[in-house]
């Protein structure tokens, strides 16, 4: 190491070869470190560039390794609560991966959103600390500093979900234009998906390529957005009582869904029409990031009741 900073250690960390014995205490030093998190960041970005021209693909437990070290020191989550908290305490390490690269002009970059990645930063960062005020968490003003901000609320956040005796069925408001409250297990989903696809916002605005969530972790999003599809179908006018379809997800996260297509179907029927396209591409859709046209899904059966379904589904996400 050359004085305080493990130099000699970065570049390593960066690439995925530091060894293992010492990652965790290079995962922490970049926690506190902007200027070693910067080098990081740069040799990082460089990485991504070197894998999208480049046929050799890194070791398949780099990523596992790397993600597995900052959640260890960045989630304090208790036992019982560890489950629930994984998929947006991942999403968490690879923003605060990506956010400690970004040079000044990238903060001012503008995003798919309509906002610049500082604004968009500060609208995740807004949405976290509603949740942790509803789990009763008095906090302070936020930082000037976006990325401080960013990382000031979500590990706030994090220390509140450790606690051994906050229940998963605290009711908690969600991120959205609708005022809805649901269980903080709900919840922390819907961090998961904002987070995610905030974070792809951002790299494609420094011209970085995105990286979907795991399989496993994508289907619980769909899930949870298609646990309030049949309300929010009424809501918006399109509901249709006993009326279903099917959903045919395809890809990592592929899996069947059978859809009501209102908050009164008590017993859905037989599906009246088939929806199919690869789960990633529906996760981006729920969040208005893929335009609902013709051609957006393959569609079989009753094609009006299939796209009421999709154009409704697009309107879940957290903008």
């Amino acid at each position: 190491m050359t004085g305080d900073h493990p130099d000699d250690l970065l570049e390593a960390y960066a690439f995925g070869d530091c060894p293992e014995s010492q990652a965790p205490g290079v995962t922490a030093h970049l926690t506190e470190c902007a200027r070693c998190a910067t080098l990081v960041g740069q040799a990082a970005r460089s990485a991504g560039w070197i894998a999208v021209t480049h046929a050799v693909a890194p070791p398949p437990s780099l990523r596992g390794r790397v993600l597995a070290a900052a959640r260890e020191i960045r989630q304090p989550v208790a036992a019982g609560n560890i489950a629930a908290a994984e998929p947006w305490a991942h999403q968490v390490a690879e923003m605060g991966a990506l956010l400690g690269g970004l040079s000044r002009e990238q903060w001012q970059a503008p995003t798919a959103a309509g906002n610049t990645v500082r604004e968009l930063v500060m609208h995740l960062t807004g949405n976290d600390r509603q949740v942790s005020t509803d789990l009763g968490d008095r906090l302070q003003p936020p930082p000037d500093d976006a990325a401080a901000a960013w990382r000031d609320g979500s590990d706030r956040l994090l220390r509140t979900i450790g606690r051994g005796d906050l229940p998963l069925t605290t009711p908690v408001r969600l991120a959205g234009k609708a005022p809805v409250r649901r269980p903080l297990r709900e919840a922390l989903i819907q961090r998961a998906f904002e987070t995610w696809i905030h974070n792809d916002d951002i790299r494609a605005a420094v011209n970085l390529p995105t990286r979907p969530p795991s399989g496993e972790h994508l289907a619980r999003i769909v899930g949870f957005a298609l646990a309030l599809l049949p309300g929010a179908m009424d809501a918006a006018g399109r509901g249709h009582p006993d009326a279903a379809v099917r959903l045919r997800l395809t890809g990592p996260g592929s899996a069947e869904h059978t859809v009501p297509l209102s908050a009164q179907t008590t017993d859905p029927p037989a599906p009246a029409a088939e929806i199919r396209l690869p789960a990633e591409r529906f996760g981006r859709l729920l969040a208005g990031r893929i335009p609902v046209t013709a051609t957006v899904a393959e569609i079989t059966g009753d094609r009006r009741l299939a796209m009421d379904m999709l154009t409704v589904a697009a309107t879940l996400g957290c903008d």
